[in-house]
């Protein structure tokens, strides 16, 4: 079985590590060229957990990918802006029974990946693993997971059972749901607050619990999250939201999001219109307002041109 992570970044990366130990053929792709061309010469470099390894990997910029590879599993990991530039670059390597794998942040993504293969062969995901890169070749995956996976349709679940089977075998802690939509939902409320209020505040999740104004910014958003939420289908308690983004913090602590270590760290652009951007379009859809969504998006952006983000 031939697995391709498109969008190798710092968690792409890493499940990639993971697979790759595991014995499965992967190849790494990924349109930033400094990562691609340290990969290529000199390994992946990634401390898994505390403990390094270095992997000689197969990695392409996915300009550069040989026209004659066929991938039978495709992990799509890339930033959600760059998705279909991604999608183009690697649609000829796509076979009648290819599965994609999405676990990205940010909401619908599945309707761009219908245009290139059914929807019975996408598996739609969600993880809490926690991954960093340190500079070009040099990455980090933290936590034990899980990843929540589950199919679009009844009929893709042989699919699910697949994905499964990969990600169980190479310790990446999988487990099937019938409750993905929630949890899709679930994860924007802590991409909407620990990920964007961490960039703008330029601090650590812990930090967030260390302010009431914060914390009140924390509740708005994920009632704002949760209305939209309820009027696209998916049901959320916005009290247990709220508390559980307020435990999260406190457990991840010193951790950096990944908005921030794309922002400040790296000054490159966020997923924010994918996120906040996201709930307050599709509540414009809905003709319900999200004015602190949409707040604390124009704030990012604000940040993003401050600071001549690409």
């Amino acid at each position: 079985m031939k697995i391709a992570i498109a969008g190798s970044g710092a968690l792409g990366s890493g499940f990639g590590a993971m697979l790759y130990r595991q014995g499965y053929d992967v190849t790494l792709i990924d349109g930033w060229e400094p990562q691609a061309k340290a990969v290529k010469q000199e390994g992946l470099h990634i401390d898994i957990n505390g403990e390094n390894h270095h992997l000689t990997m197969t990695m392409y910029q996915h300009n550069d990918i040989p026209q004659d590879a066929q991938f039978d599993v495709i992990f799509l990991f890339t930033k959600a802006m760059q998705l279909q530039d991604m999608l183009e670059h690697i649609k000829a390597h796509i076979h009648d029974n290819t599965i994609m794998v999405c676990t990205m942040n940010g909401l619908k993504h599945e309707r761009l990946i219908q245009h290139y293969v059914d929807e019975s062969r996408i598996v739609r995901g969600v993880t809490t693993w926690t991954a960093g890169l340190e500079s070009p070749g040099h990455t980090h995956l933290m936590g034990a997971g899980p990843v929540e996976i589950g199919a679009l349709v009844p009929e893709g679940q042989a699919n699910v059972d697949v994905v499964y089977e990969l990600l169980d075998q190479s310790g990446l802690n999988p487990y099937k749901s019938e409750q993905l939509q929630q949890s899709i939902w679930k994860k924007i409320c802590v991409n909407g607050t620990a990920n964007a209020l961490c960039t703008i505040l330029e601090c650590r999740l812990s930090n967030l619990n260390e302010s009431d104004y914060a914390k009140q910014l924390i509740y708005k958003i994920t009632q704002e999250i949760v209305q939209v939420a309820t009027v696209d289908g998916v049901h959320l308690n916005g009290d247990e939201v709220y508390n559980y983004l307020i435990d999260l913090n406190e457990k991840v602590g010193p951790h950096y999001p990944s908005m921030y270590q794309d922002l400040i760290n790296n000054n490159r652009l966020t997923e924010i219109d994918y996120i906040n951007g996201a709930v307050a379009q599709l509540g414009k859809e809905h003709h319900i307002d999200a004015p602190v969504n949409q707040f604390v998006a124009n704030l990012v952006h604000a940040k993003e041109q401050q600071r001549h983000a690409k």
